[in-house]
């Protein structure tokens, strides 16, 4: 019998029914004492409760020693201190073994935390540089000596102008610290469920709309109507009454507006003719198609870019009044946007191809195949790198594919069985809005823990509307307070007869 405290072996064994061990009375009764513990397993024990162990020993009990009254004393305070020092060593042994059990454990959960930091800030440096390299054309920076600023009857380039390198690069980079500083995120759980609720029908400004623009950074919506009226309407100020047009002769095929020098500047295309400014100032671009789309630059307010039915597209400066790039080869361009950095341009073609060209060279740095050949319209996310391009088929059905920039491939696609007329994604780039042929608008969500998507996550029926749905727009941006604080998102739709109607999001 050995004694779990001291390991010897004991003049006087009990045996704890707590833990079922040996000890040395006196060194378990000072435990005891102190604590009121088992000292192995720490369970509330007495001296009540120690089991003495019985060893048949010599009944003839030895005389004691003559300097019995002196060094039994010494004996017995030796003793003491050596019970005293066995209970320390014990006690120390036993923290020494829950140190080292959490010591193990904290180690554990700081590698596990240095493993996944370590994978984070891989992932988010991969991102970076891959931004960073499709911004500048795959690393390269190098600016055209001259580029095109109108073309011959061969179809070659012919110079006059040069793009401001420098400038859309220095640019590129502000908006990519914006970008990566901001990161709005909408206020709300994955658990949380949206709806859609209809709000307030605005105005109806014409008979029939053809097409139309909203500047949500600005408020302003522009309505073009096949008289040549363009129609504007401030939701800082809203009112059936509170519109003004802009009337010219022509049918309107592109809208856009910008700011320039302090004032809002209307870019209305009429055909082949393209009025700016004051609505007298006749721009002369470089097109022999009509203009069906202008993109501008998200901050250098100067330029712009058309898109054009003769399937080329230009960049042009609104200060010089001059093309300062046009596409020399014909690709058959049905849509386009503007990267958020603005350092790229992506194009959809008629046979399915996204072209992602760089500004600075006007050379093309990416082809990506849509799902369907006809490609609708294409829309960069604010996030950075994500691309939403939907395309349809002859039978009229439809695919919004979410292509990540990154890895230059589909990461994601909502197929639609019907034709998709129009979709708009959100500044947290987390919930997609989309608009079909059934005039049903419908909600899409990203859930970022788990890479999940939820797709069709609500529906709303619009048939009340008089007339379906020729646009919709997000209205809300991330610089607004009722966004930030709240994740209020106000989305703006156009009726094909011209009436402006406003939704907005329900969390629930």
């Amino acid at each position: 019998m050995i004694c779990s405290i001291s390991g010897e072996a004991p003049k006087e064994p009990v045996i704890s029914p707590k833990s079922g061990l040996i000890f040395e009375r006196r060194l378990i009764e000072n435990y005891i004492s102190t604590s009121g513990k088992d000292p192995v397993n720490d369970e509330d024990l007495t001296i009540e409760e120690l089991v003495p162990i019985n060893s048949v020993t010599s009944a003839i009990v030895p005389p004691k020693p003559p300097s019995f009254n002196s060094i039994p004393s010494l004996l017995s305070t030796f003793q003491n201190e050596w019970d005293s020092l066995a209970l320390e060593v014990f006690a120390l042994r036993k923290q020494l073994h829950k140190a080292r059990e959490e010591l193990s454990a904290a180690l554990y959960h700081h590698d596990a935390a240095v493993r996944v930091a370590a994978k984070a800030i891989k992932e988010r440096d991969e991102a970076r540089v891959a931004l960073q390299q499709l911004a500048v054309s795959i690393g390269k920076d190098e600016p055209m000596d001259d580029v095109v600023a109108e073309s011959t009857s061969n179809g070659e380039a012919k110079t006059s102008a040069q793009i401001p390198v420098e400038i859309i690069n220095q640019a590129r980079d502000e908006l990519f610290q914006l970008h990566k500083s901001q990161k709005p995120t909408l206020p709300i759980t994955p658990e949380q469920n949206i709806t859609v609720d209809f709000i307030a029908n605005h105005a109806q400004p014409y008979k029939k709309a053809d097409n139309s623009f909203l500047n949500a950074s600005e408020k302003i919506l522009l309505i073009g109507s096949s008289t040549g009226s363009v129609a504007v309407y401030d939701f800082k100020n809203p009112g059936k009454n509170n519109i003004t047009k802009i009337t010219h002769k022509g049918s309107v095929t592109a809208l856009n507006q910008i700011t320039y020098k302090d004032e809002q500047v209307p870019i209305i295309a009429y055909k082949e003719k393209l009025v700016v400014k004051d609505n007298k100032t006749i721009f002369n671009h470089s097109h022999d198609g009509e203009i069906f789309q202008v993109v501008s630059h998200p901050t250098l307010t100067n330029l712009f870019i058309l898109l054009s039915r003769d399937g080329t597209w230009s960049l042009n400066d609104l200060e010089g009044m001059a093309v300062l790039f046009r596409s020399s080869e014909a690709k058959n361009i049905s849509c386009g946007d503007i990267h958020v950095d603005g350092a790229l341009l992506g194009t959809g073609t008629k046979n399915g191809e996204v072209i992602i060209y760089n500004l600075t060279t006007g050379q093309s740095v990416s082809n990506i195949k849509s799902k369907y050949l006809n490609i609708k319209k294409l829309l960069f996310a604010s996030n950075g790198y994500w691309l939403l391009v939907s395309s349809s088929n002859d039978e009229n059905e439809s695919c919004l594919d979410i292509i990540d920039l990154r890895k230059n491939n589909t990461i994601h696609s909502i197929n639609f069985s019907h034709e998709l007329i129009d979709f708009a994604i959100d500044p947290s780039s987390s919930v997609i809005i989309t608009y079909d042929s059934r005039n049903v608008i419908s909600l899409h969500r990203f859930i970022k823990k788990g890479k999940k998507w939820l797709d069709n996550l609500s529906e709303k029926n619009i048939e009340d509307s008089n007339s379906p749905l020729l646009s919709l727009d997000i209205l809300s941006t991330a610089n607004d307070e009722e966004f930030e604080s709240t994740g209020e998102m106000r989305v703006v739709g156009v009726t094909q007869n011209s009436s402006i109607l406003e939704f907005q999001l329900a969390y629930s």
